[in-house]
């Protein structure tokens, strides 16, 4: 009889440590796809550098790749990954020479992005919105 109740509570500890980790992945998954989905298009903002005057730009995310048009050049960078923390904070990782970071909010017509890098702070305004 104690074997069967040790059985019982070690398969319902279990199923709840499951149930645990995959909420917790599920609500990663959901917040990427929020993100990912309110992201995909062009954005319009200045951006604001370390030093010198910032310009207005336009960034066009892709599920694959953002694209950051100046006045007079072009720059981009591949995404690598999209990735969440707790449901809640989302970035992407890039593939340009400071492997940077892009930490992105969207809220309707308005995204906020929080970089990590020199490329990121130099090329991508922290506030954008939609390109009509």
């Amino acid at each position: 009889m104690k074997k069967i109740l040790f059985l019982a509570v070690l398969a319902v500890s279990s199923l709840l440590f499951v149930s645990c980790e995959k909420s917790v992945t599920d609500a990663n998954e959901t917040a990427i796809a929020a993100v990912k989905a309110g992201a995909m298009g062009s954005w319009e903002g200045t951006t604001q550098p370390f030093m010198g005057d910032g310009e207005f730009v336009t960034v066009t995310f892709t599920e694959k790749k953002v694209t950051i048009k100046f006045d007079d050049e072009t720059e981009s960078a591949n995404i690598v990954s999209w990735n969440c923390i707790d449901g809640v904070q989302v970035w992407i990782q890039l593939d340009d020479s400071e492997s940077s970071k892009l930490y992105i909010t969207v809220n309707g017509d308005t995204m906020t992005t929080i970089p990590n890098s020199t490329f990121t702070v130099n090329c991508i305004p922290p506030t954008m919105t939609r390109k009509k």
